[in-house]
């Protein structure tokens, strides 16, 4: 069944100039996305930073507010609902914080932060709140009798992400987004970071929305993955497929940055794909292809045309014009095996 569906959405933010503040442009975050989430699955979004990767996760959680598109939540169209409406729907989706550090109330107690969202919607009396709470903590492995009553800054990295998850399992919800929850924690950290999530995900029925830059970490993390560049989904596949068949030059760019260590994985993208600059800014999009000033693969067209996002067949579709039939479709490997 699916959770969670995004039709068209975008959401631009207004540039203006001068003293009267008048609009002369617009940063173009999310450009037209549309994407479903599966219940109790894990879909991964991944890019680079300024691809608008947490800017739709902010929408999907109503967080933010779209300039146009449909967000429909459990059946529900949810786009147009405004604060009051959106009470009860708010219970049923969460956000963890990139930086732990940041998240969390540095004024607080882990009790109270942790039992802040049970508060805000009128939950359970103080004495059973706090039960919820001393599970909630049993639950992401710290003992309550130790970090019950710590502030933020008395916990290490992993220990604030523990809380920061804990807070938001506080109001049972079935829809968790966790914008790069592993990218400000030490290697070994982001391994038992992510051992936790599975666990819950498991326990719980959860359903999760996971933000990341690193391709690697998600790959045995994600049923599924949609990778980002510049407000667009421009490849969206199941996770092995991606791995074995990337179809879009930016997503073989971004696995041949991968560190291998056997053959077998070296094999898969055999040459490491160098990308010339830097991501352009979202108020500054190029024309056409968004791609297309990075890309070693372009040909003629790819200036002009903006692509669709052409299904590929069994749940893959890529964002390119080497795959539109009406060019003949010539495919990336072979345009890369002309070139070679």
């Amino acid at each position: 069944m699916t959770l969670l569906d995004a039709r068209g959405l975008v959401k631009y933010f207004p540039v203006t100039a001068g003293l009267l503040r008048r609009r002369v442009g617009d940063v173009k975050a999310v450009d037209g996305v549309s994407l479903a989430i599966e219940e109790g699955t894990t879909l991964a979004l991944v890019g680079e930073t300024g691809s608008g990767k947490t800017t739709l996760g902010r929408l999907l959680t109503r967080l933010l507010t779209p300039t146009n598109g449909q967000i429909v939540f459990e059946g529900r169209d949810i786009t147009g609902l405004d604060e009051q409406a959106l009470r009860p729907v708010r219970r049923q989706m969460q956000m963890v914080f990139q930086n732990p550090a940041s998240s969390l109330n540095p004024r607080r107690r882990v009790k109270e932060i942790i039992e802040e969202p049970l508060v805000v919607h009128g939950i359970g009396t103080p004495v059973a709140r706090l039960r919820q709470v001393r599970e909630l903590l049993e639950r992401v492995a710290l003992p309550p009798r130790d970090f019950l009553f710590r502030y933020p800054h008395a916990l290490s990295g992993g220990q604030r992400q523990r809380v920061a998850i804990a807070r938001a399992l506080a109001l049972h919800p079935r829809l968790i987004v966790l914008d790069e929850p592993t990218s400000a924690l030490d290697v070994s950290v982001q391994a038992k970071i992510i051992g936790l999530l599975r666990r819950l995900q498991r326990e719980l029925r959860l359903t999760y929305l996971f933000i990341s830059h690193d391709l690697s970490l998600v790959r045995n993390v994600a049923e599924s993955i949609a990778v980002m560049y510049l407000g667009k989904i421009v490849e969206l596949a199941a996770a092995e497929r991606l791995f074995t068949s990337p179809s879009h030059p930016y997503t073989r760019a971004l696995l041949s940055a991968i560190p291998t260590v056997s053959d077998e994985e070296a094999a898969l993208i055999p040459e490491k794909i160098v990308l010339r600059g830097e991501i352009p800014s979202p108020s500054r999009v190029p024309p056409g292809c968004a791609f297309h000033p990075r890309c070693y693969a372009r040909i003629d067209g790819c200036d002009r045309v903006v692509p669709e996002l052409i299904t590929l067949g069994d749940g893959h579709a890529a964002r390119c014009i080497l795959y539109d039939p009406a060019l003949g479709a010539p495919g990336l490997p072979n345009v890369i095996a002309r070139r070679e």
